[in-house]
């Protein structure tokens, strides 16, 4: 399975076909989690139904295939299952992106009935009190997992996210331990996502260097954090492309805007105002991201560094303001890696 999966990337990477869209539905939510990258721009109005149904259609025709919808918080569109039912009759593969304290037995049914290829639920601790001072709502966590329960319930294929921060470093194998208890995946990351408009005010709860260390050399997320070909937002390509972003990966804000990753914020175009098929193959910001090469980065293409690491143009863009510098960040990484795999 492995292998077919690399096979269709490396295709979908030679052929630049849009295989993968992360699509964020809305930016409302009904909570305030510390470190959301999400920036609401009040003066703009959401896609409309009709809209997003029309998006959808243009995706289907250019070969996408992976489609996540997340937020915000999917379940607060009314027409949520509308739009979800629409994207399924075009065969799209669902994934759903959720914080799972608006599921209940009946949404639970309802979700069922879409038949994702994945539903994906954050939880940061497995004590309230870190997680709900995160998400900054007395009861989330309790809700989480009460429709983790009810998601596997119905015999769906769960994933149970965990961000690393400072707020909750000491918290994530227990975490693993709940995933594993209701029969769910597990992924943690101590990568933070920068806010949309740029703003690198998340990054202030990242990890330091010692908990890094500490995590990377742990089996529980060591053995988790390699790449998973199965997922299609995973960064590895297997040539000299620095991720996936324009490659195969796109990003559809609410307003329609495209950029080439959701943590890549250069704006390629606006799907109110062109098509996907314009922006994709012709939109000049578009087609410079898709330009980088590995090999011709004048630093990262030397570095010594370069087989552990999980390069990021899009946190290069936010933290030097050009995607084709190293991020300092990725390179803390890289180094902590090499060395916990060397046992130095």
């Amino acid at each position: 399975m492995r292998g077919l999966f690399k096979l269709l990337m490396e295709k979908a990477a030679r052929e630049k076909i849009p295989l993968v869209c992360h699509f964020d539905l809305t930016y409302q939510c009904n909570l305030n989690c510390v470190h959301c990258y999400v920036i609401r721009e009040e003066n703009r109005p959401e896609l409309s139904t009709s809209e997003i149904k029309d998006i959808l259609d243009q995706l289907a025709k250019v070969g996408t295939l992976y489609l996540t919808f997340s937020g915000g918080e999917i379940f607060t569109r009314e027409d949520f299952f509308q739009i979800a039912e629409y994207a399924r009759k075009l065969h799209f593969a669902l994934r759903l992106l959720t914080n799972g304290t608006l599921i209940d037995e009946q949404v639970a049914d309802r979700v069922a009935g879409l038949y994702p290829d994945l539903v994906s639920i954050s939880i940061y601790s497995t004590t309230a009190e870190i997680h709900d001072k995160i998400t900054s709502v007395p009861g989330s966590l309790a809700r989480t997992i009460s429709a983790a329960k009810m998601l596997r319930d119905r015999e769906m294929r769960l994933k149970i996210n965990t961000v690393l921060m400072r707020q909750n470093i000491n918290d994530y194998s227990k975490v693993y331990e709940l995933a594993r208890s209701i029969g769910a995946s597990f992924q943690a990351d101590p990568r933070v996502t920068p806010k949309n408009d740029g703003d690198p005010f998340p990054l202030s709860f990242q990890s330091d260097e010692d908990d890094l260390s500490r995590i990377w050399a742990d089996h529980i997320f060591n053995s988790q954090s390699g790449e998973d070909l199965s997922d299609p937002h995973s960064n590895g390509s297997g040539d000299d492309i620095p991720c996936r972003a324009a490659h195969t990966v796109f990003y559809v804000s609410p307003y329609g805007d495209v950029s080439p990753c959701v943590q890549f914020p250069i704006l390629c175009g606006n799907l109110r105002d062109d098509s996907f098929e314009e922006i994709w193959y012709h939109s000049p910001q578009m087609l410079e991201v898709r330009s980088v090469a590995i090999s011709q980065l004048p630093v990262c293409s030397k570095c010594d560094l370069l087989e552990y690491c999980r390069t990021c143009p899009g946190l290069a863009f936010i933290e030097e303001g050009n995607f084709r510098a190293p991020s300092k960040r990725v390179c803390q990484e890289a180094r902590i890696i090499r060395d916990t795999k060397l046992g130095g």
